[in-house]
């Protein structure tokens, strides 16, 4: 069942004013001291403690996008999109992949600080292949629809909000969206099933992961023409991905919500993504009633759905746990039941 809920969003676009969960640190080329060469524990998709060493690959060009010096000003140049690769070593040929997306309020953060690298490494230790990615931020001023552009520029909707931030999300969801493609494309080297491909975020990040299961596969794509857009043809464009599960801490629904502003036509529906909300209470950079608004939101269409409420908890509570478990044991809970993976507990 698809639903008309356009006006329902304003206050979600309004206040999704996102300064990022990111914090320093950097990815390294490091493996566990000791190295699994097989599976120890037949017939387990995942394990439940750290299990594997750890090739990394780090600066993968998985796709390429246009950079402006203002939005669809002429003469761009063409950008390499990157990402970090985490496998496990181990024989196994058709792992489950976790895609992580950083936060940073559309203006910042990257693929290889923490938490991207803490998950990253937490899923792979595990036997998932792990991907985290990087793309277009703000000041890249990626190639953007017209459409968008008149739309965020005129809608009423937005008249308090920042609009050059709502701007940047349109490059940064169509980037993450050709990562996901591209792993599929690339499923057989990777050793990973293409049909056990999950999302997760942390603010920024979240609102993007959140239209990755969410939104038609046309989005966030086809708005573009390979004429206005040649690096689309960069993108793996025939690769469409069914994202298995998303993980959201602390995001919001702005970047579907953007489409409905754009055409006037919602995205969410029974079929989306199973979806884990994880956000706090005293969050006042994107507020918790962002996360009761996803809940209306898939409660209305009947997706799956789960909320973990972080109370007291502010924005990029990376640190919290709950029932004596970590947001790390949390995703990975999720993401196995969601997968319906076999998971060994030792």
């Amino acid at each position: 069942m698809i639903i008309d809920t356009t006006y329902r969003y304003t206050a979600g676009l309004i206040l999704f004013f996102l300064l990022g969960c990111s914090s320093g640190g950097s990815g390294s080329d490091t493996s566990l001291g000791t190295v699994e060469t097989s599976n120890p524990n037949a017939g387990a998709d995942v394990f439940r403690v750290a299990t594997f060493g750890i090739d990394t690959e780090n600066d993968m060009v998985y796709a390429q996008g246009l950079s402006h010096s203002y939005w669809n000003s002429p003469n761009p140049v063409t950008q390499d999109l990157l990402l970090d690769i985490y496998t496990p070593i181990n024989n196994d040929e058709s792992r489950p992949a976790m895609v992580f997306i950083h936060g940073g309020g559309f203006t910042g953060g990257d693929k290889g600080t923490m938490p991207p690298v803490e998950f990253a490494r937490y899923f792979a230790e595990r036997g998932f292949v792990s991907v985290s990615i990087n793309y277009r931020l703000l000041g890249d001023y990626g190639t953007l629809p017209q459409s968008f552009n008149d739309a965020i520029d005129t809608s009423p909707l937005l008249v308090n909000a920042d609009r050059e931030q709502i701007k940047a999300m349109y490059p940064a969801t169509r980037d993450a969206k050709a990562a996901l493609r591209w792993v599929a494309a690339n499923a057989d080297d990777l050793g990973v099933d293409p049909n056990r491909i999950s999302v997760i975020g942390g603010s920024a990040g979240s609102y993007i992961a959140i239209a990755l299961g969410a939104t038609d596969f046309d989005d966030y794509k086809n708005e573009l023409s390979p004429a206005e857009d040649p690096t689309l043809a960069s993108t793996h464009l025939d690769d469409d991905v069914i994202v298995g599960s998303v993980v959201n801490h602390w995001g919001g629904p702005a970047t579907v919500t953007l489409l409905e502003i754009v055409d006037g036509r919602s995205r969410w529906g029974q079929n989306d993504a199973p979806l884990s909300i994880v956000h706090g209470t005293a969050d006042v950079t994107v507020p918790y009633e962002q996360a009761e608004e996803l809940v209306t939101l898939y409660e209305v269409t009947g997706a799956y759905h789960e909320l973990t409420t972080l109370n007291g908890a502010g924005h990029a509570a990376w640190n919290s746990t709950v029932d004596g478990q970590s947001l790390l044991e949390l995703s990975f809970d999720f993401v196995a039941r969601m997968l319906d993976l076999s998971v060994a507990e030792d």
